[in-house]
């Protein structure tokens, strides 16, 4: 990996730490961002660096206490890493050709992998010490608003990665 490859990485990272520290206004401009950020290291610099990032932001928003689910579970953590991994994966497969069905299918992909591993995992073997009503709200959380955030995350590098690729690319 070259340098230019790194600072874009360590840019990416850092912005998304930024955006990560922000957790109280609203996740879905949390979650927004950081899967735009995501997507932009996939288009940008590479599988390599999205999948990096997909794998120690979760752990950044541990540390930071920034998910209260993650404090009382921290087997989540992991479970978010592989949501974000399969994200970081299809735009990755994108950066060739088709770009918007792999955003797409990276959404989908994600929400539905949220979606079994919190609704048939995490919650029936360590979700003992999770009140019934955050139940609800973890399963939301973790499946639709995942979606949202990944297709509108989607929907903005798609726009950003039109306007930056030549620039970044040279």
């Amino acid at each position: 990996m070259n340098t230019k490859k790194i600072v874009t990485t360590a840019v990416l990272l850092a912005l998304c730490i930024v955006f990560q520290s922000m957790k109280g206004i609203s996740v879905y401009l949390t979650g927004t961002a950081v899967n735009t950020f995501l997507i932009m290291a996939a288009l940008l610099v590479g599988t390599g660096s999205s999948v990096f990032l997909a794998v120690i932001t979760p752990l950044v928003a541990y540390l930071m206490g920034a998910t209260p689910i993650m404090q009382m579970i921290p087997l989540m953590v992991p479970t978010v890493m592989a949501g974000n991994a399969v994200l970081s994966l299809c735009a990755s497969a994108g950066r060739k050709k088709q770009l918007p069905f792999w955003l797409a299918a990276g959404a989908v992909l994600k929400a539905v992998v949220l979606w079994l591993l919190v609704w048939y995992v995490m919650l029936p073997f360590f979700g003992a010490g999770v009140p019934e009503p955050m139940q609800l709200v973890v399963k939301t959380t973790f499946s639709v608003t995942q979606f949202i955030t990944a297709a509108v995350g989607g929907v903005i590098a798609y726009i950003v990665y039109g306007r930056v690729r030549n620039a970044v690319n040279r």
